[in-house]
């Protein structure tokens, strides 16, 4: 088992994904942040795996909260942050342990999708030092933000810890903001690559609990993001077209007598109203 990387994942009714990952991830340490609080899974994935440790926390703590859990427990000079509706083999990790060992100065670097058509997990290239032989053979981008799969050194960010007011959405993209005004470089690796099935984390059955905390928390997080980083007037211009766009659902979903998809759009209102107003992420849905 390697001394030098743990990987983290938050869960949050995930267990299928969980036993998929864990039959192939059984070189590392594992630490799973097991936010649904289920102590039965818990006791079943450390029975049958011995690189797995299950951290229970006493609520749930979301995306942020879970991911800075995770750094505290980890106690490897690696970490990669994960979420478990992913696939990525041994041979792409070990690939990135030895890039991590070459770049040295980095706040993240990350492996890419397997299919860049659709969604593409970082931002825009910025400008890198071109005489760098090893960025130049190996084809490593320098980004603007990361969106997920974060391979880090713990080291270097004991001070840019996500911020635990997010609950789910923008934590990350805060997150590459205060590494990169801190002077940590943000890469990419188009060499290793993962695939990711994009918001499936959740079990199926949970899919309504996960629709309507997703509608509620992008809008916050949106909001929030804008206000903290740069003001309130330029927040309330960036989420105007989400709330003109939840008022259009709402009618539209009322006129084709969609009463699940209006309460949906009810919700993303609430979000919007909820962080203009400076309330908390307070919104759960109950199971």
């Amino acid at each position: 088992m390697s001394n030098e990387l743990t990987i983290v994942l938050n869960s949050y009714f995930s267990s299928k994904n969980l036993y998929r990952l864990l039959k192939t991830l059984k070189k590392y340490k594992i630490i799973i942040i097991e936010n649904s609080l289920d102590i039965n899974l818990k006791i079943d994935l450390e029975k049958k795996y011995s690189n797995v440790k299950v951290v229970i926390p006493k609520k749930n703590l979301g995306l942020a909260g879970g991911f800075n859990l995770g750094i505290k427990h980890a106690k490897t000079k690696y970490i990669f942050l994960n979420n478990p509706d992913i696939e990525i083999t041994n041979h792409s990790i070990n690939k990135l342990i030895l890039y991590a060992k070459k770049l040295k100065k980095f706040g993240i670097i990350a492996p890419v999708y397997h299919n860049e058509k659709k969604f593409k997990n970082y931002g825009k290239e910025i400008s890198i030092n071109k005489k760098n032989s090893f960025f130049k053979k190996n084809k490593v981008k320098s980004v603007n933000w990361i969106d997920n799969n974060f391979f880090i050194d713990k080291q270097k960010i004991k001070k840019n810890l996500f911020d635990e007011n997010y609950f789910l959405y923008f934590e990350t993209i805060d997150f590459c903001l205060n590494l990169r005004r801190n002077n940590n470089d943000l890469l990419i690796l188009p060499k290793v690559s993962f695939v990711h099935y994009h918001s499936k984390s959740i079990d199926i059955k949970y899919k309504k609990i996960a629709t309507l905390t997703r509608a509620w928390h992008y809008n916050w997080s949106k909001f929030y993001y804008f206000r903290k980083n740069y003001n309130y007037v330029y927040a309330l211009i960036k989420i105007l077209p989400n709330l003109m766009q939840a008022i259009k659902k709402i009618i539209v979903n009322i006129l084709k007598l969609n009463m699940l998809n209006v309460y949906i759009s009810l919700i993303e209102v609430y979000g919007i109203f909820s962080s203009i107003l400076l309330l908390k992420s307070f919104y759960r849905p109950k199971i």
